[in-house]
């Protein structure tokens, strides 16, 4: 019974330094839009949080592009809806309505 579980112990030892050492996995590069969903709302709640100046959209602009780089504002109103979804906190819905308001007058502004 001894040598059973130091076979055991010896071998899960060695598997983990053949993963850790030897052979590591391969570093991916992925970007933000491939993030799943609720993930992807708590990436604008996060960016709702860090720039809620009125004066910050077009930084926070630039971050929801790495979401959805053909439409931020789209990033915002599916990080709203799915808020709403998932029980945000008021203050969170909040936070994520007065960023789409942000982002929708600068895309207005540009447009223009």
């Amino acid at each position: 019974m001894i040598g059973f579980v130091l076979a055991i112990i010896l071998g899960a030892f060695a598997g983990l330094m053949y993963g850790w050492l030897i052979q590591p996995p391969a570093a991916r590069n992925t970007d933000l839009s491939s993030l799943r969903g609720d993930y992807k709302t708590d990436t604008v709640l996060m960016v709702a949080r860090a720039y809620p100046d009125p004066a910050d959209a077009q930084n926070a602009l630039v971050v929801l592009k790495e979401l959805d780089p053909e439409n931020p504002l789209r990033a915002v109103q599916s990080a709203l809806l799915s808020a709403q979804q998932l029980g945000y906190s008021e203050t969170d819905l909040k936070a994520l309505a007065a960023l789409e308001t942000r982002i929708n007058a600068l895309s207005g502004a540009q447009g223009q």
